[in-house]
């Protein structure tokens, strides 16, 4: 069983509420200080949904059905809870595959920041690739046995 990672922001544990197969537009919140629950609405989005801090912001990446797009959206107002798509990365996949021959339907992409830009890293098969936010390859790894979990 998945269970998503929490993301510490202002103090308070955030995790996204998205069952697997299920849209979901709703963040549980838990606040450490007070020791209360509650729920703030995120963007609809489809699957691969993932919440990290960017920017000194609450932030939520997602990609399609097929892992061909990523979103990135940022809180651009945590008190009135309003989220902006920041950016949307077009994976290239055909070019993937033909570069390294890599022609499987499966995917796990995680997108993150580090040190303030979006950072994509993509597990094809036996390979870790690292993204930038135009879809352009940075850097290729190969590996075995790697999990995102």
């Amino acid at each position: 069983m998945w269970a998503p990672r929490p993301v510490l922001f202002r103090g308070s544990l955030h995790w996204n509420s998205m069952e697997d197969g299920s849209r979901s537009n709703m963040i549980m919140v838990f606040n450490t200080t007070a020791e209360s629950f509650r729920e703030m609405p995120a963007p609809v989005v489809f699957c691969g949904v993932d919440l990290f801090e960017m920017d000194g912001m609450l932030a939520m990446s997602s990609f399609n059905d097929v892992a061909t797009t990523i979103d990135i959206w940022m809180m651009q107002d945590y008190e009135s809870e309003v989220w902006a798509l920041k950016c949307r990365v077009e994976l290239l996949v055909t070019n993937l595959g033909a570069q390294f021959g890599i022609y499987t339907q499966y995917r796990n992409v995680v997108a993150t920041s580090w040190d303030g830009e979006v950072l994509v890293l993509a597990k094809f098969e036996d390979r870790l690739l690292q993204i930038d936010i135009h879809g352009k390859l940075v850097a290729s790894f190969h590996c075995r046995g790697l999990d995102f979990s």
